[in-house]
């Protein structure tokens, strides 16, 4: 069995902005997190990810056994949606670089299910 957080066809990141206050949220939820309403428009994260802050994690979880650190960073699309996740390198990392999302495998559960998810990709820059 594999677990999957989708992104949509696209391999864009989706979010809930309530229709009432407009505040955003991850899709999962069923009310509004402010004003409880109930009623969405389904929002794409849009334009490339700047790298807000970021962390090393040094003691992984048990599910990430097989590495012995990874990155963590918290991301802010051009709408302004953000998200959290890993970042696929910890070398040059600095706040305010371009990131986007992938699908990737991140681990095996700890009954042995793989585990895929997005992750932040760097942006290389082109070289004229």
């Amino acid at each position: 069995m594999i677990l999957l957080i989708k992104m949509n066809n696209k391999d864009m990141l989706e979010w809930k902005k309530c229709n009432n206050c407009g505040f955003l949220q991850y899709k999962t939820h069923l009310r509004c997190l402010r004003c409880r309403f109930n009623e969405f428009s389904i929002i794409e994260a849009s334009g490339q990810g700047k790298l807000l802050t970021f962390t090393i994690l040094t003691a992984p979880p048990a599910e990430f056994r097989d590495h012995d650190s990874y990155a963590l960073g918290l991301i802010e699309f051009e709408n302004g949606i953000k998200a959290i996740g890993q970042i696929t390198t910890q070398n040059n990392l600095k706040t305010g670089m371009k990131l986007k999302p992938v699908q990737k495998k991140i681990c095996n559960n700890l009954d042995g299910k793989e585990v895929y998810t997005y992750v932040f990709e760097p942006i290389k820059k082109k070289i004229d």
